[in-house]
């Protein structure tokens, strides 16, 4: 065999390898984030001051939590503060990224609901607001010591 040949066998396999190795990585980063209960639990931090503490007894401490945006997750319009409750969302497919829904306390008689994603497997990445159905762009707060 020609020594190009196996040069060119060899460049072959090896872009096989890493084509395979790239392919796997990629489908493995689109799973869903599956998350436990007790992956949500604790003090969670984000851009312009925004707090998050969920308890294992499923109350709830708000401050300055985004409940709008215009456009980008750095344009946050509307925020929520106060106490509450929260609670595992239903993932009604193995597709879905697991939530929970955190209703606040804004006012007398008033409450309000966001829904917050786990980002990575078991929120080691933090937790998320998506900023609209039309972007992918998310308000990330990552988990702080309490």
């Amino acid at each position: 065999m020609k020594k190009t040949a196996q040069v060119a066998i060899a460049a072959s396999v090896l872009a096989l390898i890493a084509g395979g190795f790239l392919l796997f990585h990629l489908i493995r980063e689109s799973e869903p984030f599956k998350a436990e209960r007790s992956d949500f639990i604790g003090a969670w931090a984000g851009p312009g001051g925004a707090r998050l503490t969920l308890h294992e007894d499923g109350t709830a401490i708000g401050d300055r939590v985004p409940s709008r945006f215009s456009g980008s997750a750095s344009a946050v319009s509307a925020t929520l503060s106060g106490s509450g409750t929260w609670s595992m969302g239903t993932r009604y497919t193995s597709l879905a990224n697991q939530k929970i829904f955190v209703t606040l306390r804004t006012g007398p008689e008033q409450e309000a609901t966001v829904e917050v994603g786990a980002y990575g497997q078991g929120a080691k990445n933090g937790l998320y607001i998506s900023v609209s159905a039309d972007t992918e762009e998310m308000f990330v707060f990552k988990k702080v010591p309490q």
